[in-house]
């Protein structure tokens, strides 16, 4: 399983800035329903592992932060770091789309888009993006993201 980045140093500081020992953090990500245990968030704390997208979603919640904060990025660049910023697994927006999980899903590996108009305005309000944003978002190495598939012809963007 893929697990998004994070700062083990940023969760540990929103933890002790909140008076919350790592025994209240666990049993608050259990009371949400994300299943954890002392160790895990200790583990999670020295750098050992990092949590999953849900758990990273729910420890947020948890901490009073933004997935952003925990995973030590200033703005999303990727495609995935936005998705993440705003909360959603690859099903729910693959769903939210109306695009197949699998070809999303290989859009982010591959850092391109290749949703057709309405999926991309679909994503563009989903994630809040530009139509600038999502061209940067997926500009690989040395590849402009310029090939963009036009919105809606003639139609507003947003």
């Amino acid at each position: 399983m893929n697990r998004p980045p994070f700062s083990p140093v940023v969760a540990m500081s929103a933890r002790q800035s909140l008076g919350l020992s790592p025994q209240q953090v666990t049993e608050q990500m259990n009371a949400c329903g994300v299943p954890v245990d002392i160790s895990m968030i200790h583990a999670w704390e020295v750098g050992e592992y990092r949590p999953t997208e849900d758990e990273l979603f729910v420890l947020a919640d948890v901490l009073w932060c933004r997935t952003t904060d925990l995973m030590e990025i200033e703005a999303p660049r990727t495609l995935a770091e936005h998705r993440l910023a705003r909360r959603f697994s690859t099903a729910k927006l693959a769903h939210a789309i109306g695009m197949d999980t699998a070809e999303y899903e290989r859009a982010e590996l591959r850092n391109t888009w290749t949703g057709d108009g309405r999926q991309t305005v679909a994503l563009l309000r989903t994630l809040h993006l530009t139509l600038p944003e999502l061209a940067r978002a997926t500009e690989g190495p040395g590849t402009p993201g310029t090939d963009l598939p036009t919105p809606l012809a003639g139609g507003p963007l947003v």
